[in-house]
């Protein structure tokens, strides 16, 4: 066989390779055989000029976004910080990343976060991911102030318990694993995505254990241990063992993410035996008109019935992985109601003429 006179083209022990430069260097990529029908193709696809990916400028947010992203400051955060924070870094550099970072000013701030005013939620967290670019900014000398400081969070209320009609009715309506979901949120008490990774080999004698996803400050997590009660025990057995985990896709496979768990409990809030069931809350004014139900407030409804049980503030803190001053403040309604109880028994057993 003659030499191969094609251009960048090279033969090497009975075999062709075509050379180009990468970064600089010379780099031999295997070709088909000259006979073969694929050569044609592929030497032209490889003959093409490597195509240039243009960065944004540096200086501009989408620039900063990327460096962020690269940084010590980012890559120490947890996993589900960075997935969730960098939704809405990746959303700050699609929609805004042609402005500068000396640019930025309180006032574009206050357009930008009331674009978003509709889901108080989301304008907060993409306030805060927006914050955390203006302090790495500072780092870098391209700024000198953190404009964020000004501009005050939406008002979104909290995370408020559900009403024991409302249980009752989601967990009648709710898919087998919706209501396991439910009900693992209520006897554990834990968020949502410690839920999603609780897993069968976690469980000795009747305790689940783990250690929680949230990251505290200095990077410091919590271990926690939680008794498993009967009922739940009881909802874990109707659903057939599909996965190491105890909530699962349809498919079998674990929950990736909290998304899917969120998303059934909207639209489980949406059902008309459900939302029937809130609008007569509503009419006996047992909640404002405007309430919405989270997965996060069953870790208030699990809170209130262990101090119910008469369990204490820091033994409910380490099975919860809370505070103690954390427990008493989602437990204020529990126990204002069992004061009242209380003394209800001494009020009634007197005289009321006598005042």
């Amino acid at each position: 066989m003659g030499r191969l006179a094609v251009k960048n083209v090279t033969e090497r022990k009975g075999l062709l390779y075509f050379r180009r430069k990468i970064a600089g260097k010379d780099t031999y990529i295997r070709l088909p055989a000259v006979d073969s029908p694929d050569f044609a193709a592929e030497y032209a696809r490889l003959s093409k000029p490597e195509t240039v990916i243009v960065g944004p400028a540096r200086g501009t947010l989408g620039w900063l976004v990327a460096d962020y992203r690269a940084s010590p400051e980012w890559k120490a955060k947890g996993l589900r910080t960075r997935e969730n924070q960098g939704r809405y870094l990746q959303l700050i550099a699609t929609v805004h990343g042609h402005r500068t970072v000396a640019g930025v000013r309180p006032v574009s701030l206050f357009k930008m976060r009331d674009a978003y005013a509709d889901t108080p939620g989301k304008a907060n967290v993409w306030l805060s991911a927006f914050g955390s670019l203006m302090r790495h900014a500072i780092k870098l000398g391209l700024r000198d102030d953190n404009p964020c400081d000004k501009i005050p969070i939406l008002a979104i209320g909290e995370h408020e318990p559900w009403p024991a009609d409302l249980l009752a009715v989601c967990l009648a309506e709710a898919t087998p694993m919706t209501r396991l979901a439910i009900v693992t949120g209520l006897c554990s008490g834990q968020r949502v995505s410690d839920c999603v990774r609780m897993q069968y080999g976690w469980i000795t004698a009747g305790i689940m254990e783990f250690t929680q996803v949230k990251k505290r400050k200095g990077g410091v997590t919590k271990d926690v241990a939680v008794p498993m009660h009967p009922f739940w025990l009881e909802e874990l057995a109707k659903l057939p063992r599909r996965s190491v985990t105890l909530l699962y896709e349809r498919s079998g496979a674990p929950f990736k993410t909290t998304a899917a768990i969120q998303e059934r409990l909207r639209k489980l809030m949406s059902e008309p035996a459900v939302r029937e069931v809130i609008e007569d809350l509503i009419a006996r004014e047992m909640i404002l008109e405007d309430a919405s139900f989270s997965f996060h407030g069953l870790r208030k409804n699990a809170c209130c019935y262990l101090v119910e049980c008469g369990i204490n503030d820091s033994e409910i803190g380490e099975i919860l992985g809370m505070s103690p001053e954390m427990v008493r403040h989602y437990s204020k309604r529990a126990r204002a109601l069992m004061v009242a109880r209380g003394a209800a028994v001494r009020m009634t057993g007197g005289k009321i003429v006598a005042l």
